[in-house]
């Protein structure tokens, strides 16, 4: 039964090895063969029907992708324009307006008044060139809009040359009102404080230490300079909420650090790279010719940002300047005629020593820890820092005197006093304070105008530095030539990287 069962089931496969499946064998023809169908040729009709079909499709589709290109280049063009708008709108937010200045001062004298808010691209005073005096006003133009908005808010009606000064936005001003506006509430997104006047020997890493008792610090970004590892005083600080940059503000500005009064101020616009001073930004990439598809389109948009940038360039006519008598220290006084300035410090106690401030630093930090809050400097400048091994090192770092061997020599000459016997006659004199190693009579131009004032900077290196610092001191405030003399130390890495611009 089994065998039979077995029998009856289907095989699986052959029996044997090397056994091959047998082909089975091609049908053969039976019928006719059937050859292949040939279509008739085209008639002279139908060809010319085709070649127009033909045309009809490439011209479609050549219609077709111009609208395309012309769609991106209407967007390409467009995105320019507002790029060139907001750079407009920025220049506009960092120019001020300045008047009411005494006929006895100069460009120098309006520019050192200003410096501390950000760094200056440029001061126009109006000229008279029948009375070869000045109008009295001038345009102060800022590197950023945040510098400009801080001295319109604590420099309006301070004292200087025994005159108020009057500080206004220019009349154009009205003009980019939207686009200025919209800059103003995209900053506004960004928790970020722009801070001026730090003291040079501060690192970014110092600021925050400072500035995060307020706090988290996300950034930091202090404006480069063209030495490396400087700062040019001035920079961003981005933190973590909106209320700590408020406090910071509130508590920060025109806080005396290292001798130097912060100016703190809410950030007028977004986020942005910043650059050394001979290094601008670039505009996107919106002029390649690749992304705009063909050389016409190149040289529309060229056109397009060269209107733009004549338009900006002409906000403000290009007025000469003539030199005039330096202003001094004593010049210069500060009205408190806003809420910012009316907060600034005032009594014999105010401007404590770095000293003063080390030692009572010292003292609680021996009371209480490296690691509590440094109560001492919370009473004495009305601010809540924590962190007392970080206050103090930057104390230690502040009250380090820089050393400098290099004496700057201001307002001696002008450019039409220069002779031969001008270097004689200051290594002369230098020479009663120390060793005389070289003198450089140094003329720098204010200005890309062709009529811009010419100042002359006369750099005296001594062999030691106490004898620079007695020669600054003896000579600081003489007259020569009819001329009142401002000498003082130069930074020495600012020297030795020949940057003789400060």
């Amino acid at each position: 039964m089994a065998d039979l069962l077995k029998d009856d089931l289907p095989r699986k496969r052959r029996k044997g090895w090397d056994q091959t499946v047998p082909t089975e064998k091609d049908p053969e023809q039976t019928g006719p063969l059937i050859t292949p169908a040939v279509l008739p040729a085209l008639t002279p009709q139908q060809m010319q029907a085709l070649q127009m079909a033909k045309k009809y499709c490439q011209d479609v589709s050549a219609k077709h992708q111009h609208v395309k290109q012309t769609e991106q280049q209407v967007v390409q063009m467009q995105a320019l324009q507002e790029a060139a708008n907001k750079q407009r709108a920025l220049l506009l937010m960092s120019r001020i307006y300045v008047g009411s200045i005494n006929f006895e001062l100069g460009e120098e004298s309006v520019r050192q008044a200003f410096s501390p808010f950000g760094t200056i691209k440029a001061v126009n005073l109006s000229w008279d060139s029948a009375t070869m005096k000045h109008k009295g006003y001038a345009f102060v133009e800022y590197e950023t809009a945040e510098a400009s908005q801080l001295a319109l808010e604590q420099m309006n009606g301070v004292v200087i040359g025994g005159r108020n000064i009057k500080v206004g936005r220019p009349n154009n001003v009205p003009q980019a009102a939207p686009v200025i506006a919209q800059i103003q509430e995209e900053a506004t997104k960004h928790p970020r404080i722009y801070v001026a006047s730090i003291h040079p020997d501060l690192s970014s890493e110092d600021v925050q230490s400072v500035f995060e008792a307020f706090g988290k610090v996300k950034k930091v970004d202090l404006a480069p300079d063209n030495v490396p590892g400087k700062h040019r005083g001035w920079g961003y600080i981005q933190y973590d909420n909106h209320k700590s940059a408020a406090d910071a503000i509130a508590s920060m500005n025109l806080f005396d650090l290292g001798g130097q009064f912060l100016r703190v101020g809410r950030a007028l616009t977004p986020p942005m790279p910043l650059y050394p001073p001979n290094a601008g930004p670039v505009l996107p990439g919106l002029l390649s010719s690749s992304a705009l598809g063909n050389t016409s389109n190149v040289a529309a948009v060229a056109a397009v940002a060269s209107a733009a940038a004549q338009q900006a360039a002409n906000i403000i006519p290009d007025i000469s300047t003539m030199p005039m008598t330096q202003l001094s220290d004593s010049q210069i006084t500060y009205a408190p005629t806003s809420a910012a300035a009316a907060a600034a410090p005032t009594g014999p106690g105010a401007n404590k020593s770095l000293d003063e401030i080390q030692a009572k630093l010292q003292a609680a930090n021996e009371e209480k820890g490296m690691s509590q809050d440094v109560s001492s400097l919370q009473q004495e400048e009305s601010v809540s820092i924590s962190g007392g091994n970080a206050r103090l090192m930057l104390m230690k770092k502040l009250s380090r005197k820089v050393e400098s061997r290099v004496l700057v020599l201001r307002n001696m000459v002008s450019v039409e006093d220069l002779d031969e016997d001008l270097e004689e006659e200051v290594t002369s004199e230098c020479s009663k304070y120390g060793s005389v190693e070289r003198v450089i009579i140094y003329q720098e131009k204010q200005g890309m105008e062709d009529d811009a004032e010419t100042i002359v900077k006369i750099f005296v290196i001594f062999s030691l530095v106490a004898e620079v610092e007695a020669a600054a001191k003896a000579l600081d405030g003489r007259w020569f030539g009819g001329r009142l003399l401002k000498a003082e130390l130069y930074d020495q890495e600012k020297f030795d990287a020949n940057d003789l611009s400060h």
